[in-house]
């Protein structure tokens, strides 16, 4: 096996690896699939490219993000790594080249979303050494994880196609058990070393508050955001929110802007750069707004309405305090909420019916959502340490000394009534 210090430090210029990552990395380089649940902002992109350097041949990279692809391939190509991306966004005469250079044996790393995984892209590489598949936001492959994507389902049966089975590394930031289960069924891992780095992130602080009207979460809003220092998102429920509270807090005197995904997308681009260069603190936007973006300096984010699951929420609170530093994040909830999304799981079981999806199907995943629903409900008005309550859901409340963690609102006595500045 090689140097993994060495190789860290040649191609990322790090003295050393986050915890968790060495050990992630040595399991891939000795042949073992792998399943690695690490936090929000734990590093698990290097823990499968780090490998795919030292491997012969070519990995592929499977995500659903195709704006996250781009991100990591410009990242990589900088540091002189041969990385190329193949997705939608690109023009037919584009990834024809890109196949071409696939095919030549100049790309280490190639990044496409499940639904390029066709039976001729299979067997463009069965033409090639395929020795790593990683798959990333693997929690899409189970209906019980908060972001199903059906073609994730057709991984494995693709890959088994491959002359040679390659390598399988499966990363998500946010499993359940049954989603972990369900990850390795899915995905026909073999025997594979599983990590789990801890969800619990000491640094962040979480709060939860009731709000009766519309006006009340606004000031709400407008009041924590005064309150506290540095960057801070925002996350809304609908695009016309994003825009109406952007607004609302410049009247107040806070620099914000909305971001969602009807936005063009140059329009986002110009908002998200903004905000990575501190030109702008605040950030309203949907769930469209995230993933990727590497801010280490989040000091706060609120959600001003009730997300659909805890998987979402915690994902989503989990762009905060990526330096380690302290940072809140705050739940604003009504019943309101709560009752739009339980409109919207009626909405798309019947839309699923119409669709022709089997009644049963169909109604298992309705159950899912409700069950979902309830926990995020049950969480937002708790009277008990919602740190614990998010660890026990993922599996990892045995990491919690005691039952108080002077994290949050109940344990520290505070509802938001005077809100700690850091």
């Amino acid at each position: 096996m090689p140097d993994l210090d060495e190789l860290l430090k040649f191609h990322y210029g790090f003295v050393s690896f986050r915890p968790g990552q060495e050990e992630i990395v040595a399991s891939i380089l000795a042949g073992r699939d792998t399943l690695a649940l690490m936090p929000t902002g734990g590093g698990k992109s290097l823990c499968f490219q780090l490998p795919a350097l030292a491997l012969p041949g070519t990995t592929v990279v499977i995500s659903p993000l195709i704006a996250l692809m781009k991100d990591q391939v410009d990242a990589l190509n900088v540091r002189g790594i041969a990385a190329s991306f193949i997705n939608s966004s690109l023009p037919d005469d584009e990834i024809e080249r890109r196949t071409q250079e696939v095919l030549a044996g100049k790309t280490k790393l190639l990044y496409v979303a499940p639904e390029r995984l066709t039976t001729g892209f299979i067997e463009m590489l069965k033409k090639v050494f395929v020795s790593l598949v990683a798959i990333d936001e693997a929690h899409c492959v189970s209906a019980w994880g908060h972001d199903f994507r059906p073609d994730y389902l057709e991984i494995q049966k693709h890959i088994s196609c491959l002359p040679q089975r390659p390598i399988l590394a499966a990363f998500t930031a946010t499993a359940t058990p049954e989603v972990k289960a369900d990850i390795i069924k899915r995905l026909g891992l073999k025997d594979p070393q599983t990590f789990v780095r801890g969800f619990d992130r000491p640094n962040l602080r979480f709060f939860t508050r009731a709000y009766l009207s519309d006006f009340e979460r606004d000031e709400e809003v407008v009041r924590l955001a005064r309150s506290m220092k540095g960057s801070g998102i925002v996350y809304c429920g609908t695009r016309d929110k994003t825009e109406e509270l952007a607004w609302y807090l410049q009247e107040h005197g806070i620099k914000a802007l909305p971001y969602h995904a009807g936005m063009d997308s140059e329009e986002r681009t110009r908002v998200q750069e903004k905000f990575m260069r501190d030109e702008v603190p605040v950030i309203t936007a949907t769930i469209a707004f995230g993933m990727g973006v590497d801010k280490p300096d989040v000091r706060f984010v609120i959600h001003a309405h009730m997300p659909a699951s805890l998987e979402n929420y915690y994902q989503e609170a989990g762009r905060a305090g990526r330096d380690g530093e302290i940072a809140y994040c705050v739940l604003l909830h009504s019943r309101k909420d709560s009752a739009l999304h339980e409109f919207f799981i009626g909405k798309n079981y019947e839309e699923s019916l119409e669709r022709g999806k089997p009644l049963q199907e169909a109604t298992v995943v309705r159950v899912i959502k409700y069950e979902k629903l309830k926990k995020i409900q049950e969480y937002s008005t708790a009277r008990a340490c919602r740190r614990k309550i998010i660890l026990d859901y993922f599996g990892g409340g045995s990491s919690l000394q005691k039952d108080h963690c002077q994290g949050c609102d109940h344990c520290l006595g505070n509802q938001l009534l005077s809100f700690p500045r850091p």
